[in-house]
């Protein structure tokens, strides 16, 4: 019997990223179990630690693969306290990773604890634009902050934010997005032409 479970748990490991679904679950479930719900101009946090599982090849600091995997968590985290991800498995829709800037100001040092804040900083018909910022907590140093543009499908803005504190107000379009949307812009232009 002990057999057929570490097989079925081997192949479940080499087959999926199991560790990546139990992460969700566990975020998801203590946002639910001992936060409270977050307006939609409000931030959620999430923390996390740097183990060895999450450094570089010199074992010394996190490497860049795991901040954007974490801020997968984060963002499935806010999704769920602000209510909109209820909004859109209720429309049956989704919102997908369409474009992200990172920026990198300082490591985080393997064995340092940390969190992801997040927060809706403006929003157009078919997409939501998310600020997240990496900080440290023994120091409170913003290690990395990161802007996604989140393509809804299926659904609109109006939609979703529909019944969720804090959307009555659209907030002014800030002016690293509006440089970001035209780089985006450029760049699709240049693969245009190519194809």
């Amino acid at each position: 019997m002990y057999c057929i479970i570490a097989t079925i748990v081997a192949l479940l490991y080499i087959f999926w990223d199991v560790n990546y679904f139990l992460r969700i679950a566990f975020t998801i479930g203590i946002g639910r179990l001992f936060q409270k719900k977050t307006g939609i101009n409000e931030t959620s946090t999430i923390y996390g630690f740097c183990t060895t599982q999450d450094v570089d090849i010199f074992l010394r600091h996190m490497n860049n693969a795991r901040y954007v995997r974490e801020l997968d968590f984060a963002r499935f985290h806010f999704y769920d306290r602000t209510g909109i991800y209820a909004n859109i498995k209720a429309a049956d829709g989704h919102a997908m990773q369409g474009a992200s800037s990172i920026r990198y100001r300082r490591t985080i040092p393997i064995f340092t604890a940390y969190k992801v804040e997040t927060k809706l900083v403006y929003w157009e018909d078919k997409t939501l634009f998310i600020e997240q910022k990496f900080i440290t907590l023994s120091d409170g140093f913003v290690r990395a902050v990161v802007l996604s543009r989140q393509n809804l499908i299926n659904i609109d803005a109006d939609t979703l934010l529909k019944n969720i504190p804090g959307a009555e107000v659209k907030p002014e379009c800030p002016e690293e997005i509006k440089h970001w949307l035209e780089a985006i812009e450029i760049s699709s232009a240049r693969l245009r032409k190519k194809d």
